[in-house]
């Protein structure tokens, strides 16, 4: 991996905690997760764990009520961006809430694969609210082997 590729990816990894840092201090002095003056549009970020195995990165995000037609997927110069919407259904009935925690709205996701993939082989599934995305490892082209004859 180039030394431009490891800092940028180190550069977009640091930018998570700062911005979980500041949704933690706007919703603490607003009272709001995500107040107006911060976001323009109303958003959230679903609950995801990614992590690699010696072939491939695997992303798993829990997306409860989410249609798998309300959901993209792009990777464009090593970040996979998961974005969607979980639509809310209107109450029959008038409702006093006492504790609200699931987030409805526009969602995004971003996350930094490290190494070169092979683009041809990504793949994604949908199961029980969980989305699943593969992406294998792009494995090094070594070109055609070569016998040397000793003598």
């Amino acid at each position: 991996m180039s030394q431009a590729k490891s800092s940028k990816s180190r550069g977009f990894d640091l930018l998570g905690p700062i911005e979980e840092e500041l949704d933690f201090f706007f919703s603490r002095f607003f009272g709001s997760p995500y107040p107006t003056i911060y976001r323009k549009e109303l958003s959230w970020r679903p609950l995801t764990d990614f992590y690699e195995t010696d072939l491939e990165y695997v992303l798993l995000m829990e997306l409860a009520q989410v249609k798998p037609e309300d959901v993209s997927i792009q990777l464009q110069d090593g970040i996979l961006a998961v974005r969607g919407m979980r639509k809310a259904s209107p109450p029959a009935e008038r409702r006093r809430y006492h504790k609200m925690e699931i987030n409805y709205g526009p969602f995004e996701q971003k996350v930094a694969v490290p190494e070169p993939v092979d683009m041809d082989k990504l793949s994604a599934s949908y199961h029980d609210g969980f989305l699943e995305i593969r992406i294998p490892k792009k494995r090094p082209d070594f070109g055609p082997r070569i016998e040397i004859q000793v003598e």
